[in-house]
């Protein structure tokens, strides 16, 4: 991501500056909920001093609006951090769908060239690290590098290697962790896609995650050592049209993929699934994920991300240019879920 100059952010000027684009609304979507949304997104704008956002509102998997804030519109590419998460996600579950993985895949089956790129590992332990395992955040690594700001890290794509190597270096929890957040259990995924496939991640990931469900997107040229965990640069409006495949009526995921998410939702408690969080409700599911990246040396602008869809047809995306706390993110997240459900 090239580097840009830090904007002043001027609060009185974010009520005046959406635009919408000029994207087709369906007639029967024009009830207003992308409005109530908008308008419950530029109230928490202002709160917490945010100047440029991008907004895009699905409706039963139909774009119905889409609203841009000074320098971000719905259609500019962002930085979506940990939302890059479920792209790669989508994308291994091609190789599950094919038969060339299995959920139950462990580390130690894969070709000896994983392991040469990722050792010398800790114990054998690592070795048990299941696929799914990966994707529910349960492997045990409990070691994020990631977390030092990618000091020293160079700015390219294989610098996952070193991420990952440094991380199955540190002994691995000694009793069951449960579910430990860690952007390393997705850089291995990241690599066992190119493991298997012997074709770089991204290129393979916009061709089987994004190009079949109608979206574009890259990995960011300032975030090359993000890729799998969080590199992608991609509009709010792609995004949330890779991301309708979520929804089960859109049938852009395998039975599969909805049944492992489905195994791993609770009543009430947010779980990690396939790329992002879920919680069961008394009609279905609800899906979430934040992501937010400080700045640091190595990518120099903050950047955040939020996706949700909710059991009653409604999905958002949210781009802005801010690392924020987690009382903000979390005001984020009720406020436009209270926007979706409202009937005013």
């Amino acid at each position: 991501m090239i580097a840009k100059l830090k904007r002043v952010v001027v609060l009185a000027l974010v009520a005046a500056t959406a635009v919408t684009a000029s994207v087709p609304v369906p007639a029967h979507a024009q009830a207003g909920v992308q409005d109530r949304i908008n308008a419950a997104l530029r109230q928490w704008m202002y709160a917490n001093g945010v100047g440029d956002a991008g907004l895009a509102v699905m409706r039963d998997n139909e774009l119905v609006g889409s609203y841009g804030y000074n320098q971000i519109s719905a259609e500019t590419p962002a930085n979506v951090a940990s939302l890059s998460k479920a792209i790669t996600a989508v994308c291994l579950m091609s190789l599950i769908d094919n038969g060339r993985l299995r959920f139950t895949t462990r580390l130690s089956s894969l070709p000896p060239s994983f392991r040469r790129a990722t050792g010398p590992w800790s114990s054998r332990a690592v070795g048990d690290i299941s696929i799914e395992q990966l994707l529910r955040h349960t492997s045990g690594i409990t070691f994020d590098p990631t977390q030092s700001g990618l000091a020293g890290i160079p700015n390219a794509g294989s610098s996952d290697r070193i991420l990952i190597r440094r991380a199955l270096a540190r002994p691995l929890a000694t009793k069951p962790a449960g579910e430990v957040y860690n952007n390393i259990n997705y850089a291995i995924l990241g690599l066992v896609i190119q493991t298997i496939t012997r074709e770089p991640y991204e290129s393979y990931c916009r061709r089987m995650a994004l190009a079949p469900r109608g979206a574009n997107g890259r990995i960011g040229p300032g975030t090359r050592a993000m890729g799998a965990f969080g590199g992608w640069e991609i509009s709010a409006v792609d995004y949330a049209m890779f991301a309708r495949a979520y929804d089960p009526r859109s049938r852009l995921l395998s039975p599969a993929a909805h049944n492992f998410i489905n195994a791993s939702a609770s009543a009430g408690k947010p779980t990690a699934s396939l790329g992002m969080y879920v919680v069961r409700t008394a009609s279905g599911r609800n899906l979430f994920h934040h992501g937010n990246w400080r700045s640091t040396a190595t990518t120099p602008n903050a950047f955040s991300a939020f996706f949700a869809m909710w059991d009653n047809g409604i999905s958002v995306v949210v781009t802005y240019d801010r690392n924020l706390t987690d009382a903000a993110r979390n005001a984020l997240d009720n406020t436009l879920r209270n926007a979706a459900y409202s009937r005013a």
